[in-house]
């Protein structure tokens, strides 16, 4: 099993998966659209994508995303999305994807990693405090959604 940055070579498997992970979030499969979406952030490097690799099969993902903190005046990640295809789950990959994660954070000396997950996906909350995340007790977070469709329902 290897982890590795994704690259363009890896798109049309990685979107497969993608569109595998948006449906798992009842989400139409549309994987044009996946393909598209992860095709843009790679080509404008809006994001940093690890693949996992199990028999030269990608197996998961994980995608960050850059922020910025104004009052600490430094950059951080955000782990937006971490998925493994069901018949790979419970080997490790989800760890070994997040700790790519950490590493790479760590050496672009970013000075923290945010993460948010369903309140009732137990398994990844035991995952993420047994690899010392820290669940935040101090901010509440609010959306304004300009579109007020659910996300289910919304479509490019």
């Amino acid at each position: 099993m290897i982890v590795r940055r994704a690259c363009s070579d890896d798109l049309s498997a990685l979107a497969i998966l993608f569109d595998e992970y948006r449906q798992f979030y009842q989400v139409q499969s549309e994987p044009e659209l996946s393909y598209q979406f992860l095709k843009q952030r790679l080509e404008n490097q809006q994001s940093v994508i690890f693949v996992h690799i199990k028999d030269q099969q990608l197996t998961g993902f994980v995608i960050l995303y850059l922020g910025f903190s104004s009052v600490a005046c430094k950059h951080y990640y955000i782990l937006d999305d971490v998925y493994v295809s069901p018949q790979f789950r419970r080997q490790g990959s989800a760890r070994q994807l997040i700790d790519t994660a950490i590493l790479f954070a760590r050496h672009n000396a970013a000075f923290k990693i945010c993460l948010r997950t369903e309140l009732n996906n137990i398994r990844s909350h035991q995952l993420y405090e047994s690899m010392g995340f820290i669940k935040d007790t101090e901010y509440q977070e609010y959306h304004y959604y300009l579109n007020p469709r659910p996300l289910n329902q919304i479509t490019q």
